[in-house]
């Protein structure tokens, strides 16, 4: 499939590999998927590099510090690295479903970015790019069945409908980011915000 997705990380070990194996288990095994590491002090580049021998649709990056750059360098870091013509960019505390890539892929074409719905639990204030539930907000207690089958009903509800809004995660044609320039890092590094200036540009 014609995409990969970008996660950045620093310090989140037990989310960035809940991550990880939510999707190489729910989309297929052939999407590329790279993973960036911010100078971590928590084996994160230790994973990502075992991962290599037995992922061949892996990529890993590493920032070698001493500071951090944070995640609006990394994804442009890793749009650069990608092999494919669409990039999708992913926070390292987020999982996929099942249909994740095929709900988003069918909106997608040159000149658009198009951002998948959210469902969270009750940590932030409501919106319209987001359904709130808690199905846990750790990975030990996160509670799959119950969340697969709100998605499934969800996605039936609102077959081929899109939310509006602006937010992540979401996917991009690569040529359309790089572009622009990819983030403003000079405004906007090393995180926070950086979405809402990136598409005010891109538009």
């Amino acid at each position: 499939m014609n995409i990969s997705l970008i996660i950045p990380s620093r310090n989140n070990l037990k989310y960035v590999k809940f991550a990880y194996y939510s999707i190489r288990k729910h989309l297929l095994k052939n999407i590329e998927l790279i993973l960036l590491d911010d100078f971590s002090s928590d084996n994160t580049w230790e994973w990502m590099s075992d991962l290599l021998k037995t992922d061949k649709f892996l990529k890993i990056y590493r920032h070698n510090g001493p500071d951090r750059i944070g995640h609006t360098y990394l994804y442009d870091i890793g749009a650069e690295m990608s092999s494919n013509d669409i990039v999708g960019i992913f926070h390292a505390d987020m999982i996929v479903t099942p249909n994740y890539i095929n709900n988003m892929m069918k909106h997608i074409k040159p000149g658009i970015v198009v951002s998948g719905t959210r469902i969270e639990p009750p940590l932030h204030p409501p919106g319209p790019e987001k359904y709130v539930k808690d199905f846990g907000i750790e990975p030990e207690e996160f509670d799959e069945i119950s969340f697969l089958k709100f998605v499934d009903e969800k996605e039936n509800f609102h077959k081929d409908k899109a939310t509006t809004g602006i937010f992540a995660p979401w996917i991009i044609y690569k040529k359309d980011l790089l572009s622009i320039g990819g983030h403003d890092k000079k405004l906007f590094a090393p995180m926070e915000l950086e979405d809402s200036d990136l598409f005010n540009r891109f538009l």
